[in-house]
């Protein structure tokens, strides 16, 4: 596996480290070769998994996944090549020249396309573009192209020209529901927004909501869990609609328990993103009861029916702001919303989501390159 995550490669837990742990059982020997983390680490996270990190710069990663590869292929003989793309492709650039060389099928895996359906940046539109190249020319020999949601990427890419035959969906996102459970904690925030604080999360959208419902009920709190660039440039905003004295900030909590007692804690869960491939955050608190308002970006269109189980924002500020005070003071529709998003998150469950990715891996092993 050529994966884009840092994280496992320094021993941090996270949603990889978790996919790892679970494929571990399914497979004899999986190796994963990841960015640059500082120096040349290796680890072995789980009885038949290594895990090492590229001891070179960004703009040297291709030339060393070739060869570092090439080693991994001599010495082992895997079946499958596996590509977390994004960036500039290294992953992916390799992953091509590795299958053409030693046979083996390998599998692209886009978990989102940066722009689409909105952008952040002016300079995702460029990133788009390369997309569209990397899939249609250099992804062309992959055997499968691996999307995480059903409707949003597949759409894009068979607009692209990409045949339907060779996307695969494999959800990315799932949920521990031992931990992700709805319970009986009191409700002591209006809202919350969970996740990285990044452009692509649409903060003055958040801004926007806060400041709405402040507006509306003045004793209202609010929590932000999460930490990023772009968190001081959210607070000026807080600030200059006048409610950053009712936000709460958290960081990252130290354990997944802690952020399901946050989500139970919260009348309702705010996530206007641009483009994600979830997101995580909607699923663990729909599937802990928690009524969720999100923009129709990744697997949110398939799993939420508006005014069902949870409300699709529009991407006017105003016009999702007016949304979120129709619903927000009813506290028996809140809590009629959270039963059914809870029980539309039984797919989503770990071990179905692993299940099903290694049962199709398996399948993609056998598959012949000239298929």
């Amino acid at each position: 596996m050529l994966s884009g995550d840092r994280d496992v490669v320094i021993g941090r837990s996270g949603p990889f480290a978790t996919t790892l742990e679970g494929l571990a059982t399914e497979f004899d020997r999986i190796d994963v070769l990841t960015p640059n983390v500082g120096s040349n680490s290796r680890t072995n996270p789980h009885i038949g998994v290594s895990v090492q990190s590229s001891p070179v710069s960004r703009l040297r990663q291709t030339s060393w996944l070739r060869k570092r590869g090439a080693e991994l292929m001599d010495a082992h003989g895997h079946d499958l090549i596996v590509s977390h793309d994004y960036g500039i492709f290294s992953n992916g650039r390799a992953a091509s020249f590795l299958s053409r060389k030693y046979g083996t099928p390998y599998v692209s895996e886009i978990h989102h396309v940066p722009g689409h359906p909105r952008r952040a940046q002016w300079w995702e539109a460029i990133e788009k573009i390369i997309y569209r190249v990397y899939l249609t020319r250099v992804a062309r020999g992959a055997v499968a192209v691996r999307v995480v949601n059903r409707s949003e990427v597949p759409t894009l890419l068979r607009r692209w020209g990409i045949p339907t035959s060779r996307i695969l969906v494999l959800p990315s996102a799932y949920i521990d529901r031992s931990v992700f459970h709805p319970g009986s904690t009191s409700k002591e925030y209006a809202l919350g927004f969970v996740g990285r604080l990044v452009a692509n999360k649409n903060l003055r959208y958040v801004a926007r909501v806060f400041e709405s419902v402040a507006a509306r009920w003045p004793s209202a709190r609010f929590v932000v869990v999460g930490e990023g660039p772009e968190r001081g440039s959210f607070q000026v905003e807080l600030a200059r609609v006048g409610v950053l004295n009712k936000v709460t900030f958290m960081g990252w909590l130290e354990t997944t328990q802690q952020l399901a007692e946050i989500y139970r804690g919260l009348n309702a869960l705010v996530c206007p993103s641009l483009s994600e491939g979830g997101p995580r955050v909607c699923l663990e608190a729909m599937s802990c009861g928690t009524a969720v308002f999100a923009t129709p970006v990744g697997v949110m269109p398939e799993t939420i029916e508006h005014g069902e189980n949870g409300w699709l924002l529009p991407w006017d500020q105003d016009a999702g702001a007016s949304l979120v005070l129709e619903v927000l003071g009813n506290s028996d529709v809140l809590s009629a919303i959270g039963v059914a998003a809870a029980a539309s998150t039984v797919h989503f469950e770990k071990s179905v989501v692993l299940d099903a990715y290694a049962a199709a891996y398996r399948q993609l092993a056998l598959k012949s390159v000239d298929d």
